[in-house]
């Protein structure tokens, strides 16, 4: 579900500089329409500021509280092990298609008790909004909400979809938009991004095989491999903030984004030694690849958690293999030499 940032005619960079605005909601606030090329909703809570924001976030925690997420890690690590060798027999096969797409799907039927919806969530592809066709649209999302919106309400199932359905905000039972807002951000921070982070580890360790020898033989490194990963592959590299609120504006001047580069923070090099190289043994890593301050991505907790068991499994599985053909979009400068799109990955055993 990739996301089409308006046209922002600044952009915040660098560290210090993007925490601090990250944390300033008055100034650079988050009140705006995204995509809205292809849906009229808000993404809640992604899309309002506080004092609101707070109540939907603590609504919605619970589902994604670090316990929470290491309660599925047994089925993540059965999900990884049997996508890890049916994409290894054969021939060379696509990454992103073949491997991090279907596991991705997999871990959020886990996740969200929705085995049965795997399959479809699949067919969407790589991106939800060009399902159907090249053009932008959102029909065969808003297809899929309307149906499990009123799915949840009939109580038939048991499900994440149920309980966001029947949430209580300040007394009142969220509305039919409201579902449609949080559900498609949980079904969009979940998918691209996590998609991203697994094709990248495919495709570095292929490309330097020394680099998985090291976490072969020095399994401590994996938690800070990572978040090395997350932050070199920066999966959402740019948001947009606006500085006049939306909701009831009376006029909304075409200047009012702001972009938020967590891209550059990720490669200030007054934080990170040698920025444009991948390095496992940082002493620190305060990179910002889930966001700083009211809106910290509240998936956090499920991205480590599904990487690491995908990166476990793949150096349990004793397999090295080979990129045999890529298909890469770069940033612009000055991060020209770091991946912005996998559009298609090949890999096979050495």
């Amino acid at each position: 579900m990739s996301v089409v940032n308006s046209k922002a005619l600044r952009l915040i960079t660098g560290h210090a500089e993007l925490r601090q605005a990250l944390r300033d909601t008055s100034k650079y606030s988050s009140d705006l329409q995204g995509d809205a090329d292809v849906r009229k909703y808000r993404q809640i809570p992604l899309e309002i500021d506080p004092p609101r924001h707070h109540l939907y976030r603590a609504a919605l925690a619970p589902f994604f509280v670090k316990p929470a997420i290491e309660h599925h890690i047994p089925a993540f690590q059965n999900n990884a092990k049997e996508l890890i060798e049916k994409y290894f027999k054969g021939d060379s096969k696509e990454v992103v298609s073949q491997l991090a797409l279907p596991l991705v799907m997999e871990n959020l039927g886990v996740i969200y008790n929705r085995s049965q919806d795997v399959d479809e969530w699949i067919s969407w592809g790589p991106d939800v909004w060009t399902a159907e066709s090249k053009v932008r649209d959102g029909a065969v999302l808003h297809r899929y909400l309307d149906r499990i919106y009123e799915e949840a309400l009939s109580r038939k199932s048991s499900d994440i979809w149920q309980e966001i359905a029947y949430l209580e905000i300040e007394g009142s039972r969220i509305t039919a938009e409201e579902f449609r807002g949080i559900a498609g951000v949980l079904l969009a921070g979940g998918r691209d991004t996590v998609v991203k982070l697994f094709t990248g580890i495919i495709w570095h360790l292929g490309n330097h095989p020394a680099d998985l020898e090291l976490l072969r033989n020095n399994r401590h490194l994996t938690t800070a491999a990572i978040q090395e990963f997350l932050r070199y592959l920066s999966p959402l590299p740019v948001m947009n903030r606006t500085t006049v609120p939306e909701t009831a504006a009376r006029e909304l001047p075409p200047d009012r984004y702001v972009g938020m580069s967590f891209i550059s923070a990720n490669f200030d090099e007054s934080v990170f030694e040698e920025p444009f190289k991948i390095k496992f043994d940082r002493p620190r890593n305060p990179h910002l690849a889930f966001g700083f301050g009211p809106h910290t991505c509240l998936g956090n907790h499920v991205a480590e958690i599904e990487a690491k068991v995908f990166l476990e499994t793949l150096l349990d599985s004793n397999l090295t293999w080979n990129i045999t053909k890529e298909e890469i979009s770069y940033h612009g400068s000055p991060h020209q030499l770091i991946p912005e799109l996998f559009k298609a990955i090949y890999a096979k055993i050495s």
